[in-house]
């Protein structure tokens, strides 16, 4: 999965505080044990001596290093015993013991040999939605998504909004608690990721709320989600690549928004509008369609006004590629102040 630089590097900082405090706090029991029972201090560091004897015999006596290893591992684990009994004696072996690491499994390393331990994944999880909240500070959940705001009576077409928009809510949270990124061959069958949207409609009907909804269950399901507007997403891309003193952080942030497991690209329409700009929302398209990376893409335009705005080729990759959804009603921010 992949998150930005951002999400990592806060969660990397958790472990990093996590680890010192739990040195300072290992220091602070050794010292306050020494004084108690000044032969503790003797013992370990009798025990760090035959550390360095067992190195120094591997280098200096190849011949012997299995005698030598045996008889000090003997001495070590008989001082340990004479230690720990001392310890228990005067019941202070598990403060002894205790190393003050959050987590026990993965000592805050944040991996497990080259796996990330849970903790760190979790961490992960918090900054990811630390970082949502960063860049949209709505609370967007499928439980405070009101169909309250979209009126029952049908529109001169026969749709009525509140059914419309009942079914795009069902389906967008049948979505999220199904979403897989797994697009890899499974005995015998295909295991295809979960599919691509277009949320299409005027502003205020609920698409980004709903985006971020879909966000956050994703998230939790411990999956890598990257957020952003189109103007926020597509800037930062264009001044990157521009940036020559900082290109590997461009490579970087370009490869987790075509790699990451669910793109969520909000607004479109709305970025300022270059030959760059046009070329990397169809490299960002078309390559995450190629490798069937979901993408979920909101927008004020329709069909025809992206072909003239972008490309046709653009418009027939989205159109024909992602799953579509025409959000219809009144604005929901008008609406909630009306009736509020």
């Amino acid at each position: 999965m992949g998150y930005p630089r951002e999400i990592y590097q806060q969660a990397s900082a958790v472990l990093s505080a996590r680890r010192q405090q739990a040195n300072e706090q290992t220091l602070m029991h050794r010292r306050e044990i020494y004084a108690l029972l000044p032969q503790i201090e003797k013992y370990d560091k009798e025990l760090a001596q035959i550390g360095m004897k067992t190195i120094q015999a591997v280098a200096g006596s190849p011949d012997q290093v299995e005698t030598i290893i045996e008889r000090l591992k003997q001495q070590s684990l008989g001082l340990q015993k004479q230690r720990d009994d001392l310890l228990a004696a005067a019941g202070l072996l598990e403060v002894y013991r205790d190393d003050g690491h959050t987590c026990k499994i993965c000592k805050d390393s944040g991996y497990v040999g080259s796996k990330k331990c849970e903790c760190f994944l979790a961490l992960l999880r918090e900054a990811a939605f630390d970082f949502l909240g960063a860049t949209r500070p709505q609370d967007c959940r499928f439980e405070n998504f009101s169909l309250d705001y979209y009126s029952p009576n049908p529109l001169a077409n026969g749709v009525i909004p509140y059914q419309r928009m009942s079914q795009i809510k069902k389906f967008c949270m049948e979505y999220a608690q199904n979403f897989s990124a797994d697009t890899q061959k499974r005995i015998g069958h295909h295991v295809t990721a979960s599919p691509s949207l277009l949320f299409l409609g005027n502003t205020g009907l609920g698409k980004t709320h709903l985006s971020l909804a879909i966000a956050g269950e994703v998230i939790n399901k411990g999956y890598g989600v990257i957020y952003g507007s189109a103007q926020n997403l597509l800037a930062r891309l264009e001044k990157e690549k521009f940036s020559y003193s900082n290109q590997e952080e461009e490579q970087s942030y370009l490869s987790l928004v075509l790699e990451c497991d669910l793109l969520i690209l909000d607004d479109l329409g709305t970025e300022f509008l270059s030959q760059f700009v046009t070329s990397m929302i169809y490299n960002i398209i078309n390559t995450r369609l190629l490798e069937g990376r979901p993408t979920i893409i909101s927008t004020n335009l329709s069909f025809p006004d992206i072909s003239k705005r972008y490309t046709d080729r653009l418009a027939s990759r989205l159109f024909g590629g992602y799953t579509q959804f025409e959000f219809i009603g009144r604005d929901v921010r008008i609406q909630s102040k009306i009736m509020g």
